[in-house]
């Protein structure tokens, strides 16, 4: 079973942190990445930049306007995730106590659906994060569902083709999310996702494109079927 784990920061307490707090943090993914290779249970990770690197594409009278911003506006926002391959939500959630909690954030285990991970090396340059806007009271017709999935497998293709995908997924609704906080010295697992809000993450693609405009013009394409995508650049450093 694939899981995601979706790691939730406050940028504004995280950039206040010390070199030697920084260095400890990320000590701390090496080994927990490097554990999850052992196991064989890693899939994918990345760390993403801050929110304000982030661009969103939401439908106004049937055509995509591009906005700057993240799609919500919140003290806690996405900072990075791991795809692993476990036996249980339970695992899952162990797995998730292990990676560096402080009192502020937090980490959401969602169950992950379909996709795909490339096995090649692709050609393009900076990687983008597109990630789909789902909103839970506006819920798709099941031939929406389909055209949305026949839409992303040629998209996929034609991306893979260029050497631009790296990987995609979609995500479980948010009502199966649980959290994990570190309150007190302990961890904390709270049924349900990470922030209350109308809008939720319902799955991503990881794309190598050549710049945020070429990103964007793919983006476009690929949110059929979403309220929304956001686009955000991964982290261009070494990942844990």
């Amino acid at each position: 079973m694939k899981f995601m784990l979706m790691m939730m920061t406050d940028e504004k307490a995280e950039t206040a942190l010390s070199n030697d707090a920084i260095d400890n943090i990320v000590a701390q993914h090496l080994a927990v990445s490097a554990d999850l290779r052992a196991a064989g249970k890693l899939v994918h990770a990345n760390r993403l930049s801050f929110s304000d690197a982030a661009t969103t594409i939401r439908m106004h009278d049937g055509k995509p306007v591009v906005l700057d911003g993240p799609f919500a506006e919140s003290k806690e926002v996405l900072g990075g995730f791991y795809l692993i391959d476990v036996a249980s939500k339970e695992e899952a959630i162990e797995w998730a106590k292990r990676l560096p909690l402080r009192e502020v954030g937090a980490i959401e285990v969602r169950p992950a659906r379909t996709g795909a991970q490339w096995r090649g090396t692709p050609r393009g340059g900076p990687q983008f994060m597109v990630l789909f806007v789902a909103n839970p009271a506006q819920p798709l017709s099941r031939a929406a569902v389909f055209d949305a999935i026949d839409a992303h497998y040629e998209l996929s293709l034609d991306l893979a083709a260029q050497g631009k995908f790296v990987s995609s997924r979609a995500l479980e609704p948010n009502v199966a999310a649980t959290t994990v906080r570190y309150r007190g010295g302990k961890h904390v697992v709270l049924d349900g996702p990470f922030a209350e809000t109308k809008e939720f993450v319902a799955g991503y693609f990881v794309i190598a494109c050549d710049s945020k405009t070429e990103a964007l013009e793919w983006a476009r394409d690929l949110m059929a079927g979403s309220n929304a995508c956001e686009i955000r650049p991964v982290w261009a450093r070494p990942q844990p």
